[in-house]
């Protein structure tokens, strides 16, 4: 359980959250029951590729990397209000890519699962939100390909 000061403050970042913004502040108070803070500085691992996916993430401060490991090639940089680790968590997958703090960054660790089976009325709005995260994102990879 969160401090009251720490709640509050999430509660205010998050409705102005575009990810979050057709949530209402009792919504956002449940899904807060799933989630918690986390602070990394430069160069941090927040997963690794190959991790099993038990989070998402939403970025409140600072960029995130999206990287293959192997090859080290840049997917793609996230910043404020941006969610990603999402796709294994939906298909209960591994991670299919690393993520590493670009910056110092402030998220919030979003336990996937447990969202799903105890907030069940929160999940359809909550997939229809991440259905448009993802087509952003697969858009974005579109325009990448075609530059090539």
């Amino acid at each position: 359980m969160l401090p009251e000061d720490e709640r509050n403050r999430l509660l205010r970042e998050l409705t102005t959250s575009f990810f979050f913004s057709d949530f209402t502040e009792e919504e956002l108070s449940l899904l807060l029951e799933c989630a918690q803070p986390i602070d990394f500085d430069p160069g941090d691992f927040i997963f690794k590729e190959g991790d099993i996916g038990v989070h998402f993430y939403v970025i409140l401060e600072g960029r995130v990397e999206i990287r293959k490991e192997k090859s080290g090639r840049l997917l793609a940089t996230l910043g404020q209000g941006k969610v990603f680790g999402e796709m294994a968590v939906l298909e209960n997958q591994l991670r299919s890519a690393a993520a590493i703090s670009a910056t110092s960054i402030r998220l919030i660790a979003i336990e996937g699962r447990r969202l799903m089976e105890d907030y069940p009325h929160l999940t359809v709005k909550l997939l229809r939100n991440l259905a448009r995260e993802l087509s952003d994102k697969l858009r974005e990879a579109n325009q990448v390909i075609d530059s090539f």
